[in-house]
């Protein structure tokens, strides 16, 4: 019997919640995305983007709190 293995799939780290969509010219994922090096390897990116998800992360626990 032969088993299939399914692979994870690769999660965008400046869109989150997205699936790497594979938006830069020649990159596999975001392991070589020019986007991504870019975005975390400039403080003021990064910072920017860890707001960006403290944000929803707070968004998503409150509309979760609501919905109890």
């Amino acid at each position: 019997m032969t088993s299939r293995r399914t692979l994870p799939e690769a999660r965008c780290p400046i869109r989150p919640g997205d699936a790497c969509s594979l938006c830069q010219q020649g990159a596999t994922g975001p392991q070589d995305c020019g986007l991504v090096y870019l975005v975390m390897n400039d403080p003021d990116l990064r910072e920017e983007l860890d707001r960006v998800r403290r944000h929803q992360q707070e968004d998503a626990r409150r509309t979760a709190a609501v919905s109890l």
